[in-house]
């Protein structure tokens, strides 16, 4: 897991956003794939498709929120198979929300850096969660904030993690409208 890239990616999503774009790219990690479909659960992002270099056709822009599904799958997807020769080509195509003029995805960053990784147990977790300073890091105060951290059991939100009372390492942190 590459935290610069994730770093990147972050900083990428929340330019796009400000500018206003519909439709974005960027590189296709498992990592990136797997916060996008979260982002696109919590209601941040709008579509996330798997695809090439240039942006797939508009009609594949559906919001998918099971890539397992084959119901939901993209017309893209099926047509092209990954290949060592296209695999360093493969984008993902997130689609941008907005809400009366604003971008839903007003902040992303990084709480973890590649320097200076922050693991938390549950404990320290659920204090999040509930608003309190952890270390370092400032609790959920705001409305529509929310936090994604990586577990043995997967990419999931802080809420999620006090749930099945797990911990790992913070990832980021996203504020929305």
């Amino acid at each position: 897991m590459s935290l610069v890239n994730l770093a990147h990616c972050c900083s990428h999503l929340q330019n796009a956003s400000m500018a206003r774009l519909g439709l974005t790219s960027i590189p296709s990690t498992n990592l990136h794939h797997t916060l996008m479909l979260q982002l696109q659960r919590s209601g941040y992002v709008s579509s996330v498709t798997v695809g090439g270099p240039t942006p797939p056709p508009p009609s594949s822009l559906n919001p998918i929120l099971d890539p397992a599904d084959p119901e939901c799958q993209s017309d893209a997807d099926n047509e092209s198979v990954i290949t060592q020769a296209n695999i360093s080509s493969r984008r993902l195509w997130v689609g941008l929300k907005y809400w009366n003029n604003m971008p839903v995805l007003q902040k992303i960053g990084l709480v973890s850096k590649p320097t200076r990784r922050v693991w938390m147990g549950f404990r320290e977790i659920e204090a999040l969660a509930r608003g309190n300073t952890s270390g370092y890091v400032k609790g959920l105060r705001g409305v529509g904030e929310s936090m994604y951290v990586t577990t043995d059991r997967g990419l999931l939100e802080v809420r999620e993690c006090v749930e099945k009372r797990t911990g790992g390492m913070i990832l980021c942190r996203v504020n929305g409208v």
